[in-house]
């Protein structure tokens, strides 16, 4: 009862052969028109001379360069009758007057020249000539299956190589992504050595997770930039516009996940010291925190204002991009309780309004940090970081 997969059969042999057969068949009609376009070109850029003086030397005058050039490409391959087509093979419309008959230079199909059913078209080539060092332009006329045929591999592999807005942007977002999930362990392992209150960090661990940290936020700030560009991509698809929420959605999700906790992980280690939860006199906390929290990296016991307050103006800017970066969320989730209200999927509502509530507390929590910073005190000198 433990055999889940049952009896095979390998068919894949079977298959490579039907598709070699196909793939030769292909290769040999891709060489064939190859072969017949090198020839005509080359026959367009060096035109064999032109016939000497006799019975049939005044054709080439009378008949001009016109029919020099169709002699020249009747000889690559013979041409259909056109009386006996009377409409185009591809799209049934009936020829006339107006309506005129086009012939394939490579396969010598009689074909409508249609713009609206590009049934054949004239390609652009460039030639070199054996009498000039330049470079001539022709323009072949080809059904859509022989142009199809030559062409649609170059076509395919310039379509991989383009690769268009929304692919980039999304390679763009992973390739932050993935720089954060390498970075997050090490800020973690480091996070954990500063933890331990009866080894006090060196200035060396602090400098380090302060440079892990700051590297971590700007990461963040870019991944949230990179994610919000995908969003706001204009297209008049609804698929194309589901792609792209989704794709936010994912990158929200992924924000939730990893950067709110590491923006809460300075409140839990806010009373690491020596003497458990114990603050110094002047209100201020001497753990591993309060060093990664204010930039102080100092091993002295007293800090300058000038230091300080450099301190407090990054403590400052990366609480607004927090900030920001939350009310973000919050604005995007509550779009997902209105459109969750309108589609009657009442059973997200309640999750969805328990994160808004959550990021609500949040932006309080960081304004009040913000109205907490006191920039008087720190101007005027009175405002001294304690080293951990």
């Amino acid at each position: 009862y433990n055999d889940q997969h049952g009896f095979e059969r390998n068919h894949t042999a079977a298959f490579i052969n039907i598709r070699r057969k196909h793939v030769d068949k292909t290769n040999l009609e891709i060489s064939r028109l190859e072969k017949r376009l090198t020839k005509l070109t080359q026959l367009l850029v060096n035109p064999p001379p032109e016939p000497s003086a006799g019975a049939g030397s005044l054709l080439w005058p009378l008949s001009g360069v016109k029919a020099q050039q169709r002699a020249l490409e009747q000889s690559i391959i013979a041409w259909e009758d056109d009386a006996k087509v009377l409409q185009c093979p591809f799209c049934q419309q009936e020829f006339s007057s107006y309506f005129r008959r086009h012939h394939c230079r490579l396969c010598g199909r009689v074909v409508c020249g249609d713009p609206k059913t590009v049934c054949s078209s004239e390609v652009g080539l460039s030639v070199t000539a054996q009498k000039s060092t330049g470079q001539l332009n022709l323009d072949i006329r080809m059904c859509q299956d022989c142009k199809h045929i030559l062409f649609s591999k170059s076509d395919f592999a310039r379509e991989l190589a383009d690769r268009p807005r929304d692919q980039r942007a999304y390679e763009n977002l992973t390739q932050f992504e993935r720089g954060i999930r390498l970075l997050l362990p090490r800020f973690h392992k480091l996070l954990v050595a500063l933890q331990d209150p009866e080894n006090p960090p060196t200035p060396v661990q602090l400098q380090d997770a302060t440079k892990v940290r700051k590297r971590l936020m700007d990461a963040f700030t870019q991944f949230n930039t990179a994610a919000r560009r995908i969003r706001d991509f204009p297209t008049d698809s609804p698929t194309q516009k589901r792609l792209q929420r989704a794709v936010y959605q994912q990158s929200y999700n992924f924000l939730s996940l990893h950067m709110l906790p590491l923006k809460t992980l300075p409140k839990i280690l806010k009373h690491a010291s020596p003497n458990g939860s114990q603050a110094k006199p002047n209100g201020r906390s001497n753990g591993a925190l309060a060093a990664i929290k204010y930039n102080d990296i100092e091993s002295s016991s007293v800090a300058s204002s000038s230091s300080v307050v450099t301190a407090m103006e990054a403590e400052e800017k990366d609480l607004r991009e927090r900030l920001i970066v939350l009310e973000e969320q919050k604005f995007f989730v509550s779009e997902m309780i209105a459109d969750a209200n309108r589609h009657r999927r009442f059973d997200e509502v309640s999750s969805l309004a328990q994160n808004v509530e959550d990021l609500s507390k949040e932006i309080d929590q960081i304004n009040g940090q913000l109205g907490q910073l006191d920039f008087a005190a720190a101007y005027n000198g009175e405002l001294v970081m304690t080293p951990p």
